[in-house]
């Protein structure tokens, strides 16, 4: 079984290598998807999503990562071509190896279009 840890490495390094077969491998069927840019259900669904903002993401550096069970939270960094590094907070439960819920929270006014 692979730890929670392990899990959300590898959805960000898979996301930054924008290498989607291996992000939508740890992402659950079911997988609850919830960020200031939408809310989606569902492992296509929310590989979709993640595949849109790879599209205008120019880096990803991870600060720091914290792990309480089957809870990881994420602090990093996220560069794009449409607005200023935003520093974001990713929450994630991991159940038997796959990401089951995700919630990000991040100024999204740049990116979305708004002053920032």
């Amino acid at each position: 079984m692979t730890d929670a840890k392990t899990t959300a490495a590898t959805y960000f390094d898979a996301w930054k290598a924008r290498d989607f077969a291996r992000l939508r491998s740890v992402l659950a069927d079911d997988v609850d998807f919830d960020g200031p840019l939408a809310r989606v259900q569902g492992g296509d669904d929310c590989l979709k999503g993640l595949q849109g903002m790879a599209q205008i993401m120019t880096g990803l550096d991870v600060r720091k990562v914290f792990l309480d069970r089957s809870d990881v939270l994420t602090w990093f960094d996220l560069a794009t071509s449409v607005a200023d590094t935003v520093p974001v907070a990713n929450w994630m439960h991991v159940e038997d190896g796959k990401i089951t819920q995700i919630k990000v929270v991040f100024d999204a006014r740049g990116i979305a279009g708004g002053s920032g």
